[in-house]
């Protein structure tokens, strides 16, 4: 409960936080057009001022301004004579730079008005004129525009100045106040205790507040009225809450009182402001009071007493308003609430009280639907509630089902009466305007539970027989009437008794089966299924034809399924072992036979799809009823299913054949045939012939096979043999009989191939395992079966796919490849076993590992030369296979680089000598070789981490510089080579310590001289784990030398840096180009 309200709580301070960050947003944007506008202005004051500095004289424009705002004298009609002034030298106009501004549309318009009246002011003034003293140009007000908008980079630049500059003892002093101030209120506040009436009492009179002002805003304000609003009364409710569960402030009583009446008054201030999620906020608190201040007491009639009332809130709140979402909630509401506690705490004794409420919530819920189709209709949309409709019936009786299934034939009176219900109330609103598409639906309802009560008073197998005779009678009434609706219900109708009969069936044993003449019900159901399929398939032209078809085959596919099933289930109740294999073929056979007379009768093309599917049907049951357990066939090859596979087989390969030669004259439909019946003689080949074999062969060559020791892996190794064998053969015929499709039987050596690998791969590597002489003869025949193929399909013009020759190619070199290392390795520990321990057991890991890399080069040699075993895919191998065996080579050195300590036993440990530095140095020149073997400028990396592609190497072989040291430390220090070891060790920090400042210094000296930032930030990052490393690792190593040699060598060192290699100079910008229009 207490997580509940941290979650609202939470969720309320998110829409706090978001409403703020909305408003924060709004006045930003507004501050920064404001900013814009008025640096629009101040730039338009600069160039009117600099205009009217380049004047002299005044315009006759601004001069009749002047005139016009001074009154005139009254005119004289005798002019008087003006003396004319002397010419006063003007100097020249000095251009004042604008400022590039972006103007809005106003002043784009006024521009060219600017411009028209600037021009005339540079014109001399008439002689006629008054000399007229110029404007004093005031200064151009500084533009107040803050320079964080018009300098996008200003707090970039800031953050960068506080970084490298400025006093960091006073930003660390700040800090530690910042700490100490923050130490000190929680001192005061572990103190210092306020007691919990207060706090609450507090909290709730600032709630009342907020509301209040929430309520006096609700008309100026109301996207922030009815939020606060909500917010309040939550707040309320929480603080009720809290002060009864948490704080046992008050009684239960007085809880439940008030948080009804905040749901009343929720709800009220939802109907009078219209708001619909005030009241479901409110409705949702009401319903959850009772079970905020549930005290376990058990009263129901209380609880459903008060959620009777609040329906009935919500009845009344839906004939005055269509809210659907509040009608849904309090429906999800109720019944769940009523299914939980009919989970938990119903007993019979409790039955006439939850009957009557029962019936009083659906009563409700009935007419609030009613009420929502009423105020709904006037609009013409979505006036049907479809999930009140049909989720109260469907609730209910599922509660219904909970209070009768005590009494016999309950259910059936109960959906009888339902049914009854929903029909009287489809005949009362049939003919009311506005309800026709509900009363439509109550109608449906009422056809629903009548069909119900059937199965609630019958068995099951009569009802899905009444069931299958009313659903095709009801499919043939609605297609001849040409009603949708009906044959759709229809439909529902025979599927429930297809489910009704299923469930019947799975509820009879063994014994109760064999008398219950399972047969007539599936003849019973598959003669409706067949009547369907006809009545589908002779109205389909006037009917949604393509859909029509569609149902026609499903249910003659259904009728083919129920015979079947009928035949086969007696077959297996009565029958066993071979015997039962048998009947199961034949009568396959004969419902084949009936859907190839079905199909030549009616010319209809499915039956002759669905007597292929009966016949792979049939052999599929043959395969679950033999035995797929190697050591479990019998001992005779023909006492199993051997010979009823084989000849499925053979009739299957025969007809695959006869129709492949038909197919030739140019018909798809028997080509499309063929190729199905030709996988499945396949599949009955490799599965169930080849299995028994092989089994038999095994039995035949070592005996009994509980006394062979590695029986299961000869026989895997066996069956391969089997398929390396077999498998060129389907080559050699497909070639001879001019039949490509008998080919692709000949993969079955690739998957063959690619499993045994696998096999032997993961007995290798995870289990350490060497296999026996037979899994490796197994091995080479299908390596030898495999090469025999790559090279017979291009004989044959047997197009073979780019990719699939690329995974070919993969499988048959990388496979034995990998295969080099774990046997080398098991083959050189067991001859060192049988020395003295002085030896390094490392030495088995190195020498298999040389022997790949050998193998490796042998390949980047053949590549070269574009001989076998590379053709005719050399650049497979130079792209692809050659950089990722490269590339394991890299990742086996480089964990071995991590996990041994180089040791060469009985040879003296030597840095860069060793066989751990001697593979690594290999397995770099190998790589090296891969990366080489790509044209110029084809390597298959992006431009980028081309460009990278240095430094990462650069830092690789730093890190295994780094090991190298380690390893050393090791052997001539005698520090263990583990990492607790390592961490533990103070020399082994202080020399990292040292090495990486050092390498630090260099890079930064390096990066300083060169002007590269870049380099120089590597470094300082470096440093930076240097710095954190002695704070973390070194300073916990209290006593020693070396924490002293850490912390003064890496002093120097820094002070050094600081000295010789400071943050290099931003390089200076490039000289602008001269303009020449502006020179001109």
């Amino acid at each position: 409960m207490f997580g509940l309200i941290t979650l609202f709580i939470l969720g309320l301070l998110i829409t706090g936080f978001v409403l703020a960050l909305q408003y924060r947003r709004k006045v930003a944007d507004l501050e920064l057009l404001t900013a814009r506008l008025r640096k629009e202005v101040d730039s338009i004051q600069q160039r009117l001022h600099a205009l009217e500095g380049q004047d002299v004289t005044p315009s006759a424009a601004p001069a009749a301004e002047r005139a016009a705002a001074v009154p005139a004298p009254t005119p004289v009609p005798v002019p008087v004579p003006v003396p004319v002034a002397a010419p006063v030298p003007v100097p020249p106009a000095v251009p004042v730079p604008q400022p590039a501004v972006i103007a809005p549309a106003g002043v784009a318009k006024a521009a060219p008005a600017a411009a028209s009246i600037a021009a005339p002011a540079t014109a001399p003034a008439p002689a006629s004129a008054p000399s007229a003293q110029p404007l004093p140009a005031g200064p151009a007000r500084a533009a107040t525009t803050p320079t964080w908008i018009a300098r996008p980079d200003g707090l970039v630049a800031k953050a960068r100045n506080w970084l490298f500059t400025g006093n960091l003892v006073a930003k660390l002093g700040l800090l530690i106040l910042f700490l100490g101030v923050s130490f000190l209120l929680k001192y005061v506040a572990a103190q210092v205790t306020v007691p919990i009436e207060l706090r609450l009492a507090g909290i709730a009179l600032a709630d009342i507040a907020l509301l209040a002002w929430a309520w006096r805003i609700r008309v100026k304000r109301p996207g922030i009225s009815l939020p606060l609003q909500g917010t309040a009364l939550a707040i309320l409710m929480l603080v009720t809450f809290g002060a009864f569960r948490l704080y046992e402030l008050i009684p239960a009583g007085l809880a439940f009182a008030v948080l009804f009446v905040l749901t009343a008054f929720t709800c009220l201030l939802a109907v009078l402001q219209n708001a619909v999620w005030l009241a479901v906020f409110g409705i949702v608190g009401g319903f959850a009071v009772p079970l905020l201040v549930s005290t376990g007491s058990g009263n129901h009639i209380g609880l459903f007493s008060y959620y009777a009332l609040l329906n009935a809130g919500v009845f009344a709140i839906a004939l005055k308003r269509a809210w659907r979402v509040l009608n849904v909630l309090s429906f999800g509401f109720t019944f769940v609430v009523a299914t939980t506690w009919g989970l938990l705490r119903y007993t019979p004794d409790n039955y006439l009280s939850s009957q009557l409420f029962l019936i009083l919530f659906v009563l409700f819920y009935i007419g609030i639907t009613i009420a929502y189709c009423a105020r709904q209709a006037p609009r013409l949309k979505h006036y049907v509630d479809g999930t009140l409709v049909f989720g109260t019936p469907l609730a209910a009786m599922g509660l219904q089902y909970g209070l009768v299934r005590h009494f016999e034939f309950g259910l059936a009176f109960s959906a009888l009466v339902a049914g009854l219900t929903y029909t009287g109330l489809a005949v009362a609103l049939w003919r009311r305007n506005g309800f026709k598409l509900l009363a439509e639906a109550f109608l449906a309802l009422g056809i629903v539970f009548g069909t119900l009560a059937i199965p609630f008073a019958l068995d099951g197998r009569w009802t899905s027989a009444a069931w299958a005779l009313e659903g095709a009678g009801i499919v043939w009434v609605g297609l001849r009437q040409r009603q949708t609706l009906a044959w759709a219900f229809g439909l529902l109708v025979q599927a429930g008794a297809w489910i009704s009969f299923l469930f019947a069936m799975l509820e009879l044993d063994a014994a109760t089966a064999l008398h219950a003449n399972i047969w007539l019900g599936c003849l019973l159901l598959a003669a409706a299924a067949l009547v369907m399929a006809f009545n589908f398939r002779r109205h389909g032209s006037h009917l949604y034809p393509e859909f029509m078809a569609s149902l026609a085959v499903l249910f003659l596919t259904a009728a083919t399924a129920w015979l079947l099933g009928g035949i086969w289930n007696e077959i297996l109740l009565r029958t066993d072992a071979a015997t039962q294999l048998n009947l199961l073929t034949i009568s396959a056979l004969g419902v084949a036979a009936l859907l190839a007379a079905l199909a030549r009768r009616e010319d209809w093309h499915a039956p002759r799809a669905l007597l292929l599917a009966v016949q792979i049907l049939a052999g599929m049951v043959i395969l679950s009823h033999a035995s797929w357990a190697w050591d479990q066939h019998p001992a005779s090859l023909f006492g199993g299913s051997f010979l009823s596979a084989l000849l499925l087989g053979a009739a299957a390969f025969a007809s695959a054949r006869f129709l492949a030669l038909r197919a030739r004259g140019g018909d798809a439909l028997l080509a499309l045939v063929a190729r199905p019946l030709l996988v499945w003689s396949s599949l009955l080949w490799f599965a169930a012939i080849l299995v028994p074999l092989t089994s038999w062969l095994l039995q035949l060559v070592g005996g009994d096979v509980s006394m062979q020791p590695h029986a299961g892996e000869h026989w895997l190794a066996l069956y391969l043999i089997a398929v390396c064998i077999t498998t060129p053969v389907f080559a050699i015929v497909a070639r001879r009989l001019d039949w490509p499709q008998l080919r692709w039987l000949t993969v079955a050596v690739w998957l063959g191939l690619g499993l045994w690998s696998a096999n032997l791969l993961l007995a290798l590597y995870l289990r350490d395992y060497l296999p026996t002489g037979l899994s490796w003869l197994a091995l080479a025949c299908a390596l030898a079966a495999g090469e025999y193929l790559l090279r017979a399909w291009p004989q044959a013009s047997w197009s073979l796919d780019v990719r699939a020759q690329r995974l070919l190619h993969t499988l048959r070199t990388a496979a034995p490849w990998l295969m080099l290392w774990p046997v080398g390795a098991m083959h050189v520990s067991a001859w060192l076993a049988r020395h003295e321990d002085s030896v390094s057991p490392a030495w088995a890991r190195y020498l298999p590992a040389w022997a790949m890399m050998l193998a490796l080069a042998w390949l980047i040699r053949r590549c070269r030369a574009g001989a076998w075993p590379v053709a005719p895919i050399a650049q497979w191998y130079q792209h692809t296979l050659i950089p990722l065996g490269a590339l394991w080579s890299l990742l086996l050195i480089a964990a071995w680089n991590i996990v041994d300590d180089g040791a060469m036993a009985p040879l003296p440990y030597l840095p860069l000598l060793n066989p751990l530095d001697l593979s690594t140095g290999f397995a770099v020149l190998l790589a090296i070789a891969s990366y080489r073997l790509f044209p110029a400028g084809q390597v298959p990396l992006p431009a980028l981490w081309q460009a990278r592609l240095p430094v990462v190497a650069a830092c690789l072989l730093y890190g295994w510089f780094n090991l190298m040291l380690l390893r050393t430390v090791s052997h001539y220090v005698g520090v263990p080579y583990t990492f607790d070891a390592m961490l533990a060790s103070q020399f082994v920090q202080a020399m990292l310590s040292l090495v990486w400042s050092i390498t630090a210094l260099l890079l930064m000296r390096h990066a300083a001289r060169q002007q590269r930032r870049q380099q120089w930030s590597l470094g300082a990052v470096l440093l930076g784990l240097v710095v954190l490393k002695l704070f973390l690792i070194d300073l916990s190593n209290v006593g020693g030398i070396e924490r002293i040699v850490s912390f003064v060598g890496v002093g120097l060192l820094m002070v050094l840096i600081g000295y010789l290699a400071p943050f290099p100079k931003a390089a200076a910008p490039a000289p602008a180009e001269p303009n020449p229009r502006a020179a001109a």
